[in-house]
C-alpha cells in the first residue's frame, strides 16, 4: 500500500511539474528567457569563441561576398575579415591589419555582428528593455509571439514559435508611425555544441517591397 502511494505521489509531481513547464509564458522577459532556452539551453553565448564563415547574396547588380568573423565574448574580442579587409575590436580599441577602415565603422560593425548572431541571447544585455506584453502577430499565415525591445534610436519586434520558442524572425523601426525599418526572416539553423543559431537571415525593407539580401550562414569553427 505505501509503496503504492509513493508510485502515485510520484505520478502527480512529475505532472505538475510537466504542466509548469507546459504553462506558457506571461510576460516578454519570459517569453526572451524560453526562447534562451531552446537556442542556448547550456548558456554558452557568454563565453563563445568562435569563427563564424559567411556568404551573401544581394539583389542583382551587386557582387555576393564571402567573409568571416571570429568572437571572443568572454575578453570582449572580434575579428572581422574579407579579402581586402582585416581589423580587430578588443573592447574599444580598434587594431587595422589589412585594408583601412574608420574606427567609428569597426566598432560599429562590431555591434552589429555580436547582436544579431547573439540573439535572442543578447536582449540580456544590462539596459536592455522588454515590453511586457506579449503580443501575438501572423507572418506568411502562422502566428507567433512577439516581444517588443525600445532602444533610443528605434523598436525592435522578435518573432517566437509558440510551440518550442525557436526565433523565427525580427523587425526594426527607425521611424516606428511611418514603419520605416527592415523584417529580417530566420531560416534553417545551425547547431553549435548546444546552441542552435539560425543559419540563413534574409532582409526586407518594412516601408516597401524591397529584397535586400540575404546572410548564409556557412560553418562555425
Amino acid at each position: 500500500m505505501k509503496q503504492s502511494l509513493r508510485f502515485l505521489f510520484s505520478l502527480l509531481i512529475s505532472a505538475l511539474i510537466v504542466s509548469c513547464q507546459e504553462k506558457s509564458p506571461e510576460t516578454g522577459t519570459e517569453l526572451v528567457n524560453r526562447s534562451i532556452e531552446y537556442h542556448d539551453p547550456k548558456g554558452e553565448w557568454p563565453s563563445l569563441s568562435a569563427t563564424f564563415q559567411i556568404m551573401d547574396s544581394l539583389p542583382n547588380g551587386r557582387e555576393s561576398r564571402k567573409y568571416s568573423f571570429s568572437v571572443d565574448n568572454q575578453n570582449s574580442k572580434m575579428t572581422y575579415s574579407i579579402h581586402n579587409l582585416e581589423y580587430e575590436v578588443l573592447e574599444d580599441s580598434v587594431i587595422v591589419k589589412k585594408g583601412d577602415v574608420e574606427i567609428e565603422r569597426a566598432l560599429r560593425m562590431r555591434n552589429y555582428y555580436t547582436y544579431l548572431w547573439g540573439l535572442p541571447m543578447k536582449l540580456k544585455d544590462p539596459g536592455t528593455i522588454i515590453d511586457e506584453e506579449i503580443k501575438t502577430e501572423t507572418l506568411d499565415g502562422k502566428s507567433y509571439l512577439v516581444a517588443r525591445v525600445a532602444y533610443p534610436e528605434d523598436s525592435w519586434y522578435f518573432y517566437f514559435d509558440p510551440e518550442n520558442y525557436r526565433m523565427h524572425a525580427y523587425k526594426f523601426y527607425k521611424d516606428e508611425p511611418n514603419q520605416v525599418g527592415e523584417i529580417i526572416y530566420l531560416n534553417e539553423e545551425v547547431t553549435y555544441s548546444s546552441m542552435k543559431i539560425p543559419a540563413n537571415r534574409s532582409w526586407y525593407r518594412t516601408e516597401k517591397p524591397e529584397f535586400l539580401g540575404t546572410d548564409m550562414l556557412q560553418e562555425i569553427r
